[in-house]
């Protein structure tokens, strides 16, 4: 699935929420003990190692529900690169199979206010 986030702004906290649901029927699904990686790059094919942001998810905020978040810090956006960059969000299932739960572009945007004291 692809999809855009909404733009942020380099140095904003910003609060992901995730809802794992059966595409055919609605259905929550259960994703106690699945691992939820969130990755931003200014480049697609950009190693992991060198992407701007990476999230390993594994404690969530209702399991039994689907639901979980991916939380982002100003010290995690502040060192965006503002422009177009690319995400993804995998899971990891229990059985050890991995998905590509979204991808998409994400647009940063310029902040004025750098200090935050």
């Amino acid at each position: 699935m692809y999809k855009d986030l909404s733009a942020i702004y380099r140095g904003d906290d910003r609060t992901i929420h995730l809802h794992v649901v059966n595409a055919i029927t609605g259905d929550d699904i259960n994703i106690t003990g699945w691992k939820v990686y969130f990755t931003i790059k200014e480049n697609k094919d950009d190693s992991d190692e060198d992407a701007k942001i990476r999230k390993d998810i594994t404690t969530h905020t209702h399991p039994t529900e689907g639901k979980t978040d991916i939380l982002l810090t100003h010290e995690d956006t502040y060192i965006l690169t503002p422009g177009t960059n690319f995400y993804d969000i995998q899971i990891k299932k229990v059985d050890g199979t991995i998905q590509t739960f979204v991808s998409g572009e994400i647009d940063v945007l310029e902040d004025i206010t750098r200090r935050a004291d």
